[in-house]
Order: structure tokens, then sequence, then C-alpha cells
């Protein structure tokens, strides 16, 4: 069935966002990909810019995609997906700082023990 349906009582952006959702959900459109331009969506769902656009901002909306204005639109996550916990977030990211230093000193360690000859003792 195309959509949008207009045998659907439901307006056309509406049709649109859940299908979307849907190619979000199966892969289609997995996180870090970026969506179709809005042109390109209305000319795919043979509709106008604006019905496009509204689609787009109700996934926006959810938090599902980023628009951003130079770039185009990205998917953040998956249908459901439950928000990171900001403090895990966080953690996360220092314990990558501190392995990314890690392998720095063990780089730099290695460097040392050819340069003088000789290794552990």
């Amino acid at each position: 069935m195309p959509v949008p349906d207009l045998g659907d009582p439901r307006p056309p952006y509406v049709q649109i966002a859940d299908d979307l959702r849907k190619k979000i959900a199966d892969g289609t459109y997995p996180p870090g990909a970026k969506l179709p331009s809005q042109k390109a969506l209305a000319d795919g769902y043979r509709t106008t810019a604006n019905t496009a656009s509204r689609a787009v901002r109700v996934l926006a909306d959810e938090g599902l995609v980023k628009p951003h204005s130079t770039m185009g639109t990205f998917v953040l996550k998956e249908p459901g997906e439950p928000e990171p916990d900001p403090e895990f977030v966080r953690l996360a990211s220092a314990m990558e700082d501190a392995l990314r230093r890690l392998d720095k000193v063990e780089e730099r360690l290695a460097a040392l023990e050819q340069g003088s000859g000789s290794g552990p003792q």
C-alpha cells in the first residue's frame, strides 16, 4: 500500500513519519545514517516538501533524528531504545579517554625500549 494512503484518515505527514519510523526500526536507516533530503522524501512519497518536513519534525520531536541545517537529517537511535543515562555517557567517555592515553603511553614505552636496545629485565 502506498504512503500516504488517501483512504487512511491520518494526515499524510503522520503516515510518512510512521513509515520512516518503521524504516529506522528495520535498519533501512540505522543509527548514524543520513535520511534522504526533504525534497527527495517529498518526491519519493509523492507529496509536498512541507508535508515531508512535518514528518521529519515529528521524528525529531521524538528524538529519533537530528536535523542539521547544512548537513541533512541523521538517525539518532532506534524507536523504543531508551535514552542513555547521562552519568553512564560521562563515564564511558572518560574511560575511552583513559584507554587512548594508555595506548599512547604503551607506544612511547615501546619506542623507548627499542631505542635503548634492551627490553624489560
